[in-house]
């Protein structure tokens, strides 16, 4: 009997996970992928979907019919239970009718459980701010961005807050492209004038985007991606608001405490604030179904996997801490990837607000980054199918991370950030100076990033989709 492979979750990180074994494990092996909603979403882009600039549909894809063509099962439905000791998994469907499914070699990419309760009048559901983490969200987000639009459109002022609406939230750097979609957008239909935009987030600095910023060398000058952030945040008459964690919304308003100042709020007609993400609730049981989940994972609910957890100073963080394999240190056919895997410390050097509140801006770990661990994971669950010992390492040490935050979806008129890093996580043991190779690292503005911005969504979506020579898009 071939053993089954079976992934969890069907974003950036299981969907190039499954793309990859498709062919790697070629009658070697059966794949099955669980993913609720039979979607894929191309993220990026939902910046454009929250200004109207894009269609939702122009974002998204039916998984099974990829499926279907390279030989992959699928299951609409979501895991609930992971038993490591029977090595089965517990998922339901829509209907939440269970069953069980075995596994070989399990992928744990079931990605972040949106922690809008986290704070208190956040999120959709409070009915007090928007988001643009799913479609739905970013629908909701366009519905409610054209409403001011069309009040300003009439005379009246607006105002917008755009950022992060939790003290330890990630994805500063999404929250940011839609700030400065917002801008240029507003600035198309002639009424930026007549809306008033504030920028809130809890990074330490502008610029820092959770990584600790970046730097790049261009004509031999050191440029800082903080200058560059306040430079765009300036042009664009922007109220900048940084260090900042946000305590509570109400209609209307936004509550934060905020590094070395005192506590403040801010007004708004419509609020984009991306919540704190978490792991996606399961348990982890064994085979005499004692409950193990501490064990396996966090208390943030992010799984285990093969980094160094152990407390340290924040000036004590080595690049080697950082996973290589994404493997469980308990189960050696175990993986988690993505948003799923725990990260070891920050990258960036949290602070805390007179209060004792820390404000840190928590590790991204999507786009690029989930790609290249998906691919990495497939090939060391393929070396063992073959009987081999695992040897592909893709730690964010080591990696490096490429971002285009568009400010504009025009061809003609658009420009866009390009910032490309290397490695995400600083080194610098090999690299003294600035923990990063910065002859490899870039920062630009101009028409040619969004050029390049819209290139990737299609050429991505392409890949995603296994279209013919897909495997020549590069993660």
């Amino acid at each position: 009997m071939k053993p089954h492979i079976l992934i969890l979750g069907a974003g950036f990180a299981g969907h190039t996970a499954a793309l990859h074994l498709s062919y790697l494990v070629r009658n070697k092996a059966d794949v099955t992928v669980v993913a609720p909603n039979n979607r894929f979403t191309w993220f990026p882009s939902l910046v454009w979907v929250g200004t109207g600039t894009m269609r939702e549909k122009e974002t998204v894809f039916a998984l099974k019919p990829v499926y279907d063509k390279i030989g992959i099962a699928y299951v609409d439905a979501r895991a609930k239970i992971i038993n490591v000791g029977t090595q089965t998994v517990t998922v339901e469907d829509a209907a939440g009718t269970p069953s069980d499914i075995h596994y070989d070699y399990l992928v744990n990419a079931t990605g972040p459980y949106l922690n809008f309760e986290g704070t208190p009048g956040l999120g959709p559901a409070a009915g007090n701010t928007t988001s643009i983490c799913t479609v739905e969200h970013a629908v909701q987000t366009r519905e409610r961005y054209l409403e001011v639009v069309r009040a300003a459109q009439a005379g009246r002022r607006g105002r917008i807050v755009v950022g992060v609406g939790h003290p330890a939230a990630t994805c500063e750097g999404a929250a940011f492209e839609f700030l400065m979609n917002v801008h240029a957008d507003l600035k198309r239909r002639r009424v930026r004038d007549l809306i008033d935009l504030t920028w809130l987030t809890n990074e330490p600095e502008f610029g820092d985007f959770g990584v600790d910023g970046v730097e790049a060398l261009r004509g031999g000058v050191l440029v800082r991606g903080a200058s560059l952030v306040r430079m765009l945040l300036d042009e664009s008459n922007v109220q900048a608001i940084a260090g900042a964690g946000v305590t509570r919304v109400e209609p209307g308003r936004v509550h934060y405490e905020r590094v070395g100042d005192e506590p403040g709020s801010v007004e708004f007609d419509l609020a984009m604030l991306l919540p704190q993400f978490r792991g996606i609730p399961m348990r982890y049981i064994d085979a005499a179904g004692t409950d193990v989940t501490d064990a396996m994972t966090l208390p943030s609910g992010f799984m285990r996997v093969d980094a160094n957890y152990e407390p340290k100073a924040y000036e004590a963080y080595r690049a080697d801490d950082w996973p290589a394999l994404y493997r469980s240190p308990s189960y050696d056919n175990v993986y988690a990837v993505g948003i799923a895997f725990a990260p070891p410390h920050p990258i960036s050097k949290g602070k805390k607000t007179g209060s004792g509140l820390a404000v840190v801006a928590t590790p991204p770990r999507t786009g690029m980054a989930s790609g290249i661990m998906g691919r990495t994971v497939a090939e060391n669950i393929a070396m063992q199918v073959d009987g081999k010992t695992p040897s592909h390492h893709a730690r964010m040490s080591e990696m490096p991370a490429a971002c285009i935050a568009s400010m504009g979806k025009s061809l003609w008129s658009g420009s866009a950030a390009t910032i490309i890093m290397t490695p995400v996580v600083r080194d610098f043991e090999r690299y003294p100076k600035y923990g990063r190779d910065v002859s490899l690292c870039d920062l630009d503005v101009g028409l040619n990033g969004a050029w390049t911005k819209r290139l990737l969504h299609s050429a991505f979506l392409w890949k995603l989709q296994a279209k013919p020579g897909w495997q020549l898009v590069p993660e």
